[in-house]
């Protein structure tokens, strides 16, 4: 395990944090790590990577005044994120006290119930498996990667801000009235660390740090849904830019091709745009990219299809573990794996599949649907496949003919598999590289913003 992924490593596996219900999730990451490399699906808005620029300067000011030295060390690297994740839950508790209630807001749930106590429970109203969770579901855990990764954000460790974030945190303060703004000085005047560090962090900057009371003050915010596509202010969308988007930058690149497809109306037309780019063949192999739309339609299918059993067995009137053979006389879900079966059969008959890396698991079940006659063995084969490959937790498993849950039904939908791009657009339109308002409209909403709750 290298080095630099350590210093950012999520404390639960990925595969347990994220889900994998089929197995796919190499596959999607090998277009995505193509397409739109050093990003992540829950990176969609470029106003976040400056504000946690603003919260990754002053926390690292607050965690070497406590005596913060070696990031290389487990411990540390936990002291660390105590004294950047308050920052986080105060600029949503900032954007709430405004009015804005959409955006990535991550968290919100908690700081409206903390709120609403007048801001006088403990760790912003989580629970202490919510507050420790929030390392993976909340802000920083969604740009982690970005930070990690594009040079001029941190040294490359994901703390410790380089000079892009640094210029992005000083736009930011600046933005703030002037009674609001933080200087070094503040936290140079004596304060005892000893009674804020290992666990009162958070009251540290609740109380004293950046006094909750400053939240009615004016400032830059996450940007609202409805602001989605536009571009930020010049001086910010320069530095983004140039960080994200350079002119050789396949992020740019792909960026721009995804402009030129006017005609897409779907994410599997918008697949079908890129496989066929002239533009982006010249950065990447097009064999590399000539199974991607079938990739594409067949996960999407194979995952519908997932939610559609999901559902019938979530809604039966008399027992939680219906039978399979009930399961399968459901019209609409025989239609689910009706389409999964042909979309399996249409990557069987891809171009390029057999040099794609991850071809094993997705043909697998791709010639289990088709060797499925009957809905009955087509939903057999379906939950078979995600027992034996599924990563992180199991949905169900059948069980003497009965299809037993193995989730609790928390009523939020797995997401497909997707491969970055409207976390790309997103962030191409605010930087200013294209008109990407088609591309957000054919790629829908599918992220989960706010994931405190169980997540399948």
């Amino acid at each position: 395990m290298s080095a630099d992924w350590y210093f950012t490593a999520p404390w639960d596996p990925v595969s347990i944090r994220r889900g994998d219900a089929l197995g796919l999730r190499g596959g999607a990451d090998y277009f995505a790590d193509l397409l739109a490399p050093g990003l992540s699906n829950g990176a969609s808005d470029a106003r976040w990577i400056s504000l946690l620029s603003w919260c990754l300067k002053w926390s690292h000011i607050v965690w070497t005044s406590a005596g913060g030295r070696d990031l290389a060390r487990r411990d540390e690297q936990i002291a660390r994120y105590a004294w950047l994740r308050p920052l986080e839950l105060l600029w949503v508790d900032r954007t709430l006290e405004s009015g804005q209630t959409t955006g990535q807001l991550r968290g919100r749930r908690s700081v409206e119930r903390w709120r609403n106590a007048d801001r006088q429970l403990p760790n912003f109203a989580m629970s202490p498996d919510q507050f420790r969770r929030y390392r993976q579901v909340g802000s920083y855990g969604a740009y982690r990667v970005i930070l990690r990764s594009v040079p001029g954000l941190t040294t490359g460790d994901g703390w410790t801000p380089a000079s892009t974030a640094l210029a992005l945190a000083d736009l930011v303060n600046d933005s703030l009235p002037r009674d609001v703004r933080l200087r070094q000085g503040h936290f140079e005047n004596g304060t005892k660390w000893g009674r804020w560090s290992g666990g009162n962090e958070a009251r540290y900057w609740v109380e004293r740090g950046w006094s909750s009371a400053c939240a009615s003050a004016g400032g830059i915010l996450p940007t609202a849904d409805e602001a989605a596509s536009k571009r930020l202010p010049e001086q910010e969308r320069r530095l983004l830019e140039s960080a994200l988007f350079s002119a050789d930058s396949r992020r740019r690149i792909t960026a721009e091709a995804l402009a030129r497809a006017k005609g897409a109306k779907s994410h599997a037309e918008l697949c079908d745009a890129l496989a066929n780019s002239s533009v982006l063949s010249k950065a990447i192999d097009p064999a590399s990219l000539a199974p991607l739309p079938a990739f594409s339609r067949f996960a999407d299918a194979a995952m519908h299809a997932m939610r559609r059993l999901w559902h019938e067995m979530n809604n039966d009137d008399t027992n939680q573990a219906p039978t399979v053979e009930k399961l399968a006389r459901s019209a609409e879900l025989q239609t689910s794996l009706g389409l999964a079966r042909d979309a399996g059969a249409a990557w069987l008959q891809a171009a390029g599949r057999s040099t794609f890396p991850h071809v094993h698991v997705i043909s697998r079940l791709a010639q289990a649907m088709r060797s499925a006659r009957s809905p009955l063995s087509q939903l057999r084969a379906l939950a078979r496949h995600h027992h034996e490959h599924g990563g992180g937790r199991r949905w169900f498993h059948e069980q003497a003919g009965r299809m037993v849950p193995l989730a609790a039904d928390t009523g939020i939908a797995a997401s497909d598999y997707r491969f970055r791009l409207r976390s790309l657009s997103r962030l191409a339109a605010q930087c200013g590289v294209a008109k990407m308002n088609h591309v957000l409209e054919a790629t829908g909403r599918h992220e989960q913003d706010d994931e405190e709750g169980d997540i399948l």
